[in-house]
């Protein structure tokens, strides 16, 4: 990207890397990025056609897909990025035909490892040269009990790359990738909205912290929430990031999309996922059709001016891309404040913050404790009772092995063969009962009440700024 003489790093406005010399590229003080973020379904054995699709996928970066476009959406499958986030990288021969696919276009790339099974399935391809990576692992997701869901087995994560500053005049990047726990309902317990409500917290903290340390922050991936849900709140408002689709059109009226037919919702609402357009998906119908694929965007640093669905193709004689259309933005780079002028403005959220915006997350503060208090009660609940079944299994193995011989004698065969399946059905399960309630109950009722103290810590200091006086 830069050679050892005069040459440095730049990019165009048409959004390209380019090479150039140090006097032009002192003239492009505002350079743009162009981001794109995709959910790939890279499911081992679960996801539908996964090896020809991902391969598809990997073309389609590449610049030499054979997809079809649908009839009213006018893509350019020879689209060009700068830097591209993906979720669901779950198998590793996936990730090496990507690399080796688009390792030209894109020379610097990293894919993160994490959880008990597979990993986050977090991977990023980039232009531009990357500095540093690290990975946050949530600690709270899931439970170990779902397992056909498999969230807290693959340990969701933030994948975080700080990339090079692109030049003397913009500030440096950092990209924090993530896909956040999956709902499995609108509503109740399988809608997991305290997990994910929880995450975005812990997201949200980072967010700042890097913020305060002059990075321009993106935050890119499926999050699984949909615009104005408690979890958006946490990423937007507490962090004063700007949802970069709203940048551009504005807080749209979730109802009035849901009821425009299926080219219409994916042009004025970017409905990434479940949209009636995707082969995977259109069985749900137009209703369903949500945005949970994002770019959430530092406005102090950055600018959104051109968004959109993408990948919306389809494979010949398969289908769509994935079960999520992708997500593309063009992002201007802001000239670099001061750093002392910057660190002063960051610093300071609540001087540069209107009442309506401290209203606004103190009522989000409260929101988020009545989810938590909500799902407390559940998770003591489901401790408790996997408590009991592990004692009641304890008592029933000693109870065996007291009184087991003495009535072996008067059993025949086949029912000393159910006895000894059962107490090992039994003794198994218990001992599995006996780790959740015991082991992971307790931790995540913990990692709760953390959650708690931190909101609550939270709301103290706000009311301060609000003038509330709860003695």
């Amino acid at each position: 990207m830069m050679d050892n003489n005069d040459e440095v790093t730049a990019i165009d406005e048409t959004n390209n890397i380019i090479e150039g010399t140090n006097g032009n590229a002192g003239k492009r003080t505002q350079p743009s990025i162009k981001f794109l973020t995709l959910n790939t379904w890279g499911l081992k054995y679960v996801s539908k056609h996964r090896k020809e699709r991902l391969k598809a996928i990997a073309d389609q970066i590449a610049r030499c897909s054979t997809a079809l476009s649908i009839s009213g959406i006018t893509n350019d499958s020879n689209e060009d990025y700068d830097i591209i986030a993906l979720q669901e990288i779950w198998v590793k021969e996936d990730w090496e035909y990507i690399v080796k696919r688009c390792g030209d276009l894109y020379p610097y790339h990293r894919i993160f490892y994490s959880g008990i099974l597979t990993g986050p399935g977090l991977a990023i391809l980039s232009k531009i040269p990357i500095k540093s990576t690290f990975l946050y692992r949530f600690p709270i997701n899931g439970r170990p009990r779902d397992v056909l869901r498999g969230d807290w087995y693959v340990g969701k994560s933030i994948a975080i790359t700080e990339l090079e500053p692109v030049n003397d005049q913009t500030g440096p990047l950092v990209i924090m990738n993530s896909h956040m726990h999956a709902p499995y309902a609108l509503t109740g317990d399988n809608a997991y909205e305290c997990h994910r409500s929880c995450q975005a917290w812990d997201f949200s903290k980072l967010i700042k912290l890097y913020k305060k340390a002059g990075f321009s922050v993106v935050v890119v991936g499926d999050l699984n929430s949909r615009p104005g849900s408690l979890p958006h709140k946490f990423l937007t408002l507490e962090t004063g990031l700007v949802d970069s689709w709203e940048q551009l059109h504005g807080k749209q009226d979730l109802e009035k999309i849901s009821s425009m037919d299926p080219l219409q919702q994916l042009e004025y609402g970017c409905t990434t996922c479940d949209s009636f357009l995707n082969t995977w998906r259109s069985y749900l119908g137009t209703k369903k059709a949500q945005r949970l694929d994002y770019a959430l965007i530092d406005s102090d640093g950055l600018q959104t001016i051109a968004a959109g669905a993408r990948f919306t193709e389809r494979i010949p004689n398969i289908g769509s891309f994935s079960d999520h259309f992708a997500y593309s933005c063009t992002l201007k780079l802001l000239p670099r404040k001061p750093i002392e002028t910057d660190l002063n403005h960051r610093g300071h959220q609540f001087a540069t913050s209107s009442q309506d915006e401290l209203v606004d997350r103190y009522t989000t503060y409260q929101e988020g404790l009545d989810c938590l208090h909500e799902y407390m009660k559940k998770a003591q609940r489901q401790q408790y009772l996997w408590g009991i079944y592990f004692w009641f299994a304890l008592i029933l193995l000693f109870g065996y092995l007291l009184f087991g011989a003495r009535l072996s004698s008067n059993v025949t065969f086949l029912s000393s063969i159910f006895w000894g399946l059962f107490i090992i059905v039994i003794a198994i399960t218990g001992t599995i009962a006996g780790g959740i309630s015991f082991l992971f109950g307790r931790g995540e009722i913990r990692s709760l009440l953390e959650v708690e103290q931190e909101l609550l810590d939270a709301e103290r200091h706000m009311e301060k700024y609000l003038g509330i006086d709860r003695r």
